[in-house]
């Protein structure tokens, strides 16, 4: 058979409509494998957790994100409604070091800091052959954990231009917060406190009262607290001290919180009192109260501009990542499979 201009148009014709044909079914009917690509790229890798911008993270990398947040916050696991939290925050990292390692011409260059850095830590091995070994056996050569300060510098540089804006608050705002937060600055009411501890744990209730009423008694007497206090208290830690427990603070929060030192009913200072606890009994020995105040804005000025400046420089960096987040979703190159 000749191929004839017409027979090979028509061939073409023929191939192109099946291809047309397949598509439509892939598409419509069968949802085959280009309709789980176009809807679904990231699920090929069945253990992907989130892409950014075709960077996927894996299953892996997840866990290991969310063992680092934990070992951070304490926690021994992460409850399930944290996760999409966590792939949130993954994703802020990966865009992160994505804008700063590609899409951010105007950034420093920060080579000659890095190398700087990589030097000074190589000084802390006997020389630069265990520093070698040190890096190779967490995987890395020289030049590659230089590389990883080089990004990592880069990416602290990029955070650094995107708060700039948020600059140093003035005299008059600062002056503006003390205002609104005058009542939350107030420093509540002190005192000293000493004691002789009798613990009911280690002995008897009743023996622990009696031994209470006889040190009380010589105190009376006209012995020395402190002589006292190393004598006879049960608490090894504040008889080496004399019986001193420091200065409580009337905030709700002190450790003996059923000891009378603030309010109706407290212990007169500087006349040993006895009271008991849920520990046992106390031979207390209380100093005066100072009374609460609210410190003036130049006692606090410093402390002030110091929390504007972080309170500034997080919002800063929450609206950077929120923006690039949105972006980044709005525009489908960010993708999340956390389940």
């Amino acid at each position: 058979m000749k191929w004839t201009p017409l027979r090979i148009y028509a061939l073409k014709l023929a191939l192109f409509s099946a291809a047309l044909a397949y598509v439509a079914l892939d598409l419509m009917l069968l949802r085959g494998p280009l309709y789980r690509m176009l809807h679904h790229p990231d699920a090929a890798a069945a253990d992907t957790v989130l892409s950014v911008y075709g960077t996927p993270v894996s299953q892996a990398q997840f866990a290991r994100y969310i063992a680092e947040q934990n070992l951070l916050a304490g926690r021994k696991e992460c409850p399930p409604q944290l996760r999409t939290s966590m792939a949130l925050g993954m994703a802020r990292e990966a865009l992160l070091r994505l804008r700063a390692r590609y899409n951010d011409s105007k950034l420093p260059d920060l080579r000659a800091q890095a190398e700087e850095e990589v030097g000074a830590l190589s000084t802390r091995c006997p020389d630069e052959q265990s520093f070698v070994a040190q890096l190779a056996s967490q995987g890395y050569t020289v030049r590659r954990f230089t590389d990883k300060i080089d990004a990592r510098l880069r990416e602290q540089a990029l955070l650094e231009r995107a708060i700039a804006p948020h600059g140093e608050p003035d005299n008059a705002s600062i002056a503006a917060h003390y205002r609104q937060l005058r009542e939350e600055l107030r420093i509540p009411a002190t005192r000293p406190l000493r004691h002789i501890f009798f613990s009911t744990v280690e002995r008897d209730a009743d023996e622990a009262r009696a031994a209470a009423e006889l040190a009380l008694k010589r105190l009376q007497a006209g012995e020395e607290f402190s002589r006292l206090a190393a004598e006879l208290s049960d608490d090894e830690r504040s008889r080496k001290e004399g019986g001193q427990l420091g200065t409580f603070r009337d905030d709700g929060r002190c450790p003996l919180g059923e000891l009378p030192l603030f309010g109706e009913g407290a212990v007169a200072a500087g006349e040993p009192t006895l009271v008991s606890s849920r520990w046992g009994w106390h031979v207390l020995l209380a100093g005066p109260i100072t009374p609460s105040y609210i410190p003036a804005l130049d006692e606090c000025r410093e402390t002030l501009r110091t929390a504007i400046i972080s309170a500034q420089r997080e919002l800063g960096v929450n609206a950077y990542f929120n923006a690039a987040l949105r972006e980044g979703i709005h525009q489908k190159h960010i993708r999340f499979h956390v389940k």
